[in-house]
């Protein structure tokens, strides 16, 4: 889901100088400016993030006025301190703050379009407004600089909406990173800044979406790059991400044009298969924009040593494939049926099959069950895509809500959303399922999920929800939190006669 408020508050003074507040004297002028700086920080998210949306609704003239005023505001405070501080100081203090709300401005046509469903076409007070910062793109002296990096980001992520659009990209397994490494030369004409920024490109991408048909930039980088240190460090991600996959089945369960989409199988039995076990099938998050099957490989090892067949499915995602989270439920949908048409060779009981999956993840979890009119062409109808078993952590229940609304973005119909939003797809006769929030969630709030067992029960169903009161969004990853989370899923499992984990 998209960043909360809460984590996206107010950067000025969060990057660098809550950092140097640690280790700067409590009453130098630079802790006194800092906390100035941060009190007025904490005022303007106050007032910007919480209208958020009504802001990126004002056209380009009236949204500019009012970061112009917001930024004015700042500088303001900086001049006041100005002759006291350090030159140098001041110099990126000010630099900061330009930085920070021009990245705010370079997010805005994205943002605008989102909330209002208008393509005025082009955004030339704003692109005139940042042109002036692309000269530092090109200073090897500001590489990895945590205020110039996340306004750079920003910047491409914004310039490649027209680069996407080229024919040559489509059809790619990778289009987004195609489409990102074209557009880098473009603006980075320094060679060592260029060799830093593909360095950083293959490799968040690698850790966030995967290695997979990566392999032809990677070569290419090798080629053209002279840093030997970052050559090393690609080398040994991709060596330790081709050694992930050597312990385990990886199966193609589906062909989309060029390329295939992978179900990778964990099961301890050596190649024997005549017994037949339950399996638990996890789907990765990420906003449906991110993510990949390797971050549960950890935990379907732990399920294969308790007697367990796990698998972790690969499903289409913005961030590669540059597609909608229509595709992923497809994907979901179809994963599921080839399971159940491979139940004999894959020694499996087809009729005790575990989905789970954490946030977006947990979307698709009950997708399989519910979004009945997303089926691909080339699936086997005949098998059924609804697991036995629904565990969903900090799932996504409502896909008409103002945090998913880049979904329907580009869409004409706006309503087809609702044929992948869970609450509005509930039926009878669902499987067992349980939910795990958190009531300080602000990614998905805890009132979506209240809604949807609400329906549940409401149809006739039976849903379990267990409730923190603590740990926000990524309660599964939260060591403070986890064991709660594995605990109540082990019980779960355990009164439906599964075999016992000790925790993923």
């Amino acid at each position: 889901m998209k960043k909360s408020a809460a984590l996206l508050l107010f950067g000025l003074g969060l990057t660098t100088g809550l950092k140097a507040q640690d280790i700067m004297p409590k009453d130098s002028i630079e802790t006194r400016y800092l906390t100035a700086q941060k009190k007025l920080g904490t005022r303007f998210s106050d007032r910007f993030y919480p209208n958020y949306v009504r802001l990126h609704q004002l056209d380009e003239k009236a949204f500019a006025a009012k970061i112009d005023s917001a930024a004015k505001s700042f500088n303001a405070l900086l001049d006041t301190y100005q002759s006291l501080l350090q030159p140098a100081y001041a110099a990126a203090q000010r630099f900061e703050i330009k930085l920070y709300f021009d990245k705010i401005l370079i997010e805005y046509p994205n943002n605008h379009e989102i909330y209002t469903n208008q393509r005025p076409g082009s955004y030339s007070m704003i692109d005139k407004k940042v042109q002036g910062d692309l000269a530092v793109f090109n200073d090897p002296a500001l590489l990895g600089n945590s205020d110039l990096e996340p306004f750079i980001q920003s910047f491409l992520g914004y310039k490649i909406n027209s680069e996407l659009n080229k024919s040559r990209y489509q059809g790619l397994y990778n289009k987004r990173l195609y489409a990102m490494w074209s557009l880098l030369p473009k603006y980075f004409k320094n060679r060592q800044c260029l060799a830093f920024h593909q360095y950083h490109l293959l490799l968040d991408h690698i850790t966030h979406n995967g290695f997979k048909h990566t392999e032809k930039l990677y070569e290419l980088f090798k080629e053209q790059c002279g840093d030997t240190s970052f050559r090393s460090k690609l080398e040994q991600v991709y060596r330790d991400a081709r050694h992930d996959q050597e312990d385990h089945l990886v199966r193609e369960y589906k062909r989309i044009g060029n390329y295939g989409l992978d179900i990778h199988v964990f099961d301890n039995r050596g190649g024997t298969t005549t017994n037949q076990k339950p399996v638990i099938v996890f789907f990765h998050g990420g906003s449906w924009s991110e993510g990949q099957p390797s971050w549960h490989f950890e935990a379907c090892r732990r399920y294969a040593a308790k007697g367990w067949v796990a698998c972790s499915v690969e499903y289409r995602i913005y961030g590669s494939q540059g597609t909608l989270p229509f595709a992923a439920v497809m994907d979901a949908r179809s994963a599921i049926r080839w399971l159940r048409e491979h139940g004999n060779e894959l020694g499996i009981d087809t009729g005790r099959i575990v989905a789970t999956g954490n946030s977006a993840g947990g979307h698709l979890v009950l997708a399989t069950a519910l979004a009945s009119g997303w089926n691909e062409k080339t699936d086997h109808l005949n098998f059924s895509p609804v697991p036995n078993v629904l565990l969903v952590n900090s799932g996504v229940y409502d896909l008409t809500d103002d945090k998913t609304a880049w979904i329907r973005k580009d869409l004409k119909n706006k309503d087809l959303v609702k044929g992948i939003s869970p609450n509005e797809l509930i039926r009878k006769n669902l499987p067992p399922t349980l939910l795990i929030h958190s009531m300080a969630d602000q990614n998905v709030p805890y009132p979506s999920a209240l809604k949807f067992v609400d329906l549940m029960k409401a149809a006739g169903n039976a849903p379990e929800l267990k409730t923190l009161e603590q740990g926000g969004h990524f309660i599964f990853d939260h060591p403070a939190y986890t064991p709660s989370v594995f605990a109540w899923r082990k019980e779960f499992l355990k009164r439906l006669g599964y075999p016992g984990t000790d925790g993923e």
